[in-house]
């Protein structure tokens, strides 16, 4: 079924709105219709073809969120190839890690990245500098007929940011791109009006997913930006009338704190989708001022992003994560596997139609994460009586306190209530009496401070005793991951 194909889709668009803008690269301040898309996607697939590139390879590209990105990954589409956006914050020694496993027979890259591209081993790939190549072209009057990836073929590889030894590519197939554009659209109320920001880089779900290839499905405009920058993207949203975008919470603090946010009006942004990390009612609160919803998601690489969230028009500010997308199935299990009740913790389990068929060439990781169209996502949370979804961190990272088990979520959200706090993120760490206590890591905003008994007494008034942090540190910032998420296993090892 090669209609579900992005490339496929890309070709009609072309044909029944062949004028229409796909892409505005706010770097080369050009924009480009869906029939310039299809012209430069052919070329690129000749380009490919030409470099003896065969169905089902993995074609790597290491750059920041520009046109060429979409050109490889729809010729790949075309071809039947398998599009991988590299993270480009990955050191030279990972990135080449990345490459052979995809085994890629081709690299693109940058200028910005030329460096780190130097340790791939050049006896099996190919390198081709972005700079150097040219997929423009004149407006193809014979039809060029493609073979196009079928619906279960491999489609993109999504690498997992900041974990440790041998890398693991999510496979997301056609199928999976296409129910989850399917559920986006559905589930948010998108049209082809809609104006979507790509701020968060394409290598993650929330740039490459959420909202982007929904998008380019309906026949709207997105607006490229080369990688976030806080008052840049409060610029481009007002000048290029951007309506939704998909960020991580720190993203949108930082948007929040910026000088210039409280002036700015922000008119045409409709909904933002955020995922990765608790989001704050606070947070929330501030954008719906100007309004924004900003919406509550649970999601991973392995569900094709989203699973459960939050819709538009209800109530954004109850603390939970809403309901299971369209096309999405949720369990929550124990720890015997079997389902639990209504308000029980379990692990949050996925099945339906986004849900990746497993790793790259990885068969025995594929069978410890997925198991018969389910993926255990290794997260908890409980379920409420209308069927909302409130999570409560990852198993691995529960606190274990006497007989008490103590969630670093629910901590964090209450020390992000605090005006002051700009990030923080609840560790456990040993003790001699209780086995483990919460110590909580806190980056203030700039210029504000904040003093450890106000974070003890807010704690104290909304927390159980033995939930409120033991020790406190206060720093300045906290590391992030490539997708721009806090590196939560670097900061155990900091300060663990």
């Amino acid at each position: 079924m090669f209609s579900v194909n992005m490339g496929f889709i890309i070709d009609k668009k072309a044909e029944i709105h062949p004028e229409r803008i796909a892409l505005t690269d706010t770097v080369k301040r050009k924009s480009y219709t869906y029939l310039d898309l299809k012209v430069r996607s052919d070329n690129c697939a000749d380009f490919l073809t030409n470099k003896r590139v065969q169905r089902g390879a993995a074609v790597s590209i290491l750059a920041g969120n520009r046109v060429e990105s979409f050109d490889i990954m729809l010729a790949c589409a075309k071809l039947g190839c398998v599009f991988v956006p590299i993270n480009f914050r990955l050191s030279a020694k990972e990135v080449n890690q990345i490459v052979m496993n995809a085994q890629s027979p081709l690299v693109f890259y940058d200028a910005a990245f030329r460096e780190r591209s130097q340790e791939i081993d050049l006896h099996q790939v190919q390198l081709v500098d972005l700079e150097k190549v040219n997929f423009e072209g004149p407006k193809a009057s014979e039809k060029r007929r493609w073979d196009y990836g079928e619906a279960d073929d491999p489609f993109v590889l999504i690498y997992t940011s900041g974990t440790s030894g041998e890398p693991k590519g999510t496979i997301q197939t056609h199928s999976n791109a296409f129910f989850k554009s399917v559920d986006s659209i559905i589930d948010w109320g998108m049209t082809y009006k809609d104006v979507i920001l790509v701020t968060a880089p394409l290598f993650h779900v929330a740039g490459l997913n959420a909202l982007t290839l929904s998008g380019l499905h309906l026949g709207a405009r997105v607006v490229l930006q080369n990688r976030f920058e806080t008052e840049e993207t409060l610029q481009i949203i007002e000048e290029e009338g951007v309506s939704c975008f998909a960020v991580v919470p720190t993203a949108l603090r930082m948007m929040a704190n910026a000088p210039s946010f409280a002036k700015r009006e922000l008119k045409s942004l409709r909904f933002v989708p955020v995922g990765g990390e608790p989001l704050e009612a606070a947070l929330q609160e501030t954008y719906l001022k100007k309004g924004t919803e900003v919406l509550n998601v649970f999601g991973l690489s392995e569900t094709t992003d989203g699973a459960i969230y939050q819709r538009p028009g209800t109530n954004l500010l109850n603390s939970s994560v809403g309901k299971p997308a369209t096309h999405v199935r949720i369990k929550l299990v124990g720890p015997d596997s079997q389902e639990v009740g209504e308000g029980e913790a379990g692990e949050v389990m996925v099945g339906g139609s986004t849900v990746s068929p497993g790793y790259w060439r990885n068969p025995q990781k594929t069978k410890e994460t997925f198991a018969a169209g389910w993926v255990h996502t290794g997260d908890l949370a409980y379920r409420d009586k209308e069927g909302f979804y409130y999570m409560m961190g990852r198993g691995d990272e529960m606190i274990k306190s006497g007989a008490e088990k103590v969630s670093p979520g629910e901590i964090e959200k209450v020390i992000s209530s605090l005006p002051a706090v700009a990030d923080v993120v609840v560790i456990g760490i040993p003790d001699s009496k209780w086995g483990q206590v919460a110590k909580a890591i806190i980056a203030t905003k700039k210029g504000m401070k904040i003093s450890e008994e106000e974070v003890i007494a807010v704690c104290k008034r909304e927390l159980a005793g033995y939930k409120k942090p033991k020790s406190i540190v206060f720093v300045d910032d906290l590391p992030k991951t490539g997708s721009g998420k806090i590196d939560r296993s670097l900061v155990k090892k900091m300060y663990a």
